[in-house]
Formats: C-alpha cells, sequence, structure tokens
C-alpha cells in the first residue's frame, strides 16, 4: 500500500500507463523515476512514497528492456553463432563419417576385384583341362563315424 493520496496515485498510474505505451506527454519517454514524477505532475518525493507504483513500474521496465530490440537482436546474434558451431561440428563429423565409408568402400571393392581375378583364373585353368574328369572322392565308413 502506498502513503499518498488517491489522486496522486492515480496520477502515477496514468503516467506509468503513457510512458509504458510509448506515448509521454511532459517528457522525453525515457522509463525513470524522475519522468515518471514529472509526467504524473507531482514530486520525486511523492513518487518515491508510491512504493506499490515504483515496484510495478520497475517491474516493467525491466521486462521491457529484456525484449528491446537491441536485446534481441543480440539475442539472435548469440543463437546464430550456436547454431553455426553446431553446425559446424556436425559437418565435421559428418565429413570423417563419408571418408570413413569411402574408405570401406574401397577395400570391398578391391576384395570383390580379387575375388573375380580367382573365378576367372579356375575358369581358365578348367578351361585347359579340357577333358578331365572329376571323380568325386567317397568317404571312407570311418569318416561318417566321427
Amino acid at each position: 500500500m502506498t502513503a499518498l493520496g488517491p489522486k496522486s496515485e492515480a496520477a502515477l498510474r496514468a503516467a506509468m500507463a503513457r510512458l509504458l505505451d510509448g506515448r509521454p506527454e511532459r517528457t522525453d519517454g525515457a522509463l525513470t523515476v524522475s519522468n515518471l514524477a514529472r509526467e504524473a505532475g507531482v514530486s520525486r518525493a511523492t513518487a518515491n512514497r508510491a512504493v506499490d507504483v515504483l515496484a510495478e513500474f520497475r517491474t516493467a521496465e525491466a521486462r521491457r528492456r529484456q525484449s528491446s530490440p537491441l536485446v534481441l537482436k543480440g539475442r539472435i546474434r548469440a543463437l546464430e553463432a550456436e547454431l553455426r558451431a553446431v553446425r559446424g561440428a556436425e559437418m565435421a563429423e559428418l565429413r570423417a563419417l563419408a571418408r570413413t565409408l569411402a574408405q570401406r568402400i574401397q577395400v570391398l571393392t578391391l576384395q570383390v576385384a580379387e575375388r573375380d581375378a580367382v573365378i576367372e583364373g579356375l575358369r581358365e585353368e578348367l578351361a585347359r583341362s579340357g577333358n578331365t574328369r572329376v571323380i568325386p572322392l567317397r568317404r571312407s565308413p570311418q569318416d561318417g563315424a566321427g
């Protein structure tokens, strides 16, 4: 509760509304207690006695300061920098993964080429032997009992 009359409190609340809305009538619009008193047409001492009104005014002023365009632009810049850093780290990780996968593909390609060379060699050997018969080996009864 404030220690001043209802007229002064009403004048301070009306002045506070005008200042916070950005439509001052008697001041430059800066959100200060001096401007609040001047805008309300009361002395600074009277404004200082309006503890509740001043608390509301300071809270609203702090909220406005936090959401001011300069503060928000700074926050945007900080978030953009953080995003660039995260993207950079992700890109580095993806490049490393791509290098690893490329190396694995290269190894598999070489293994396939070696296998194809072995198959081709066996085909050539089979073609050279021409009339060779392949005789299956029979298992002895001892081998199957194992």
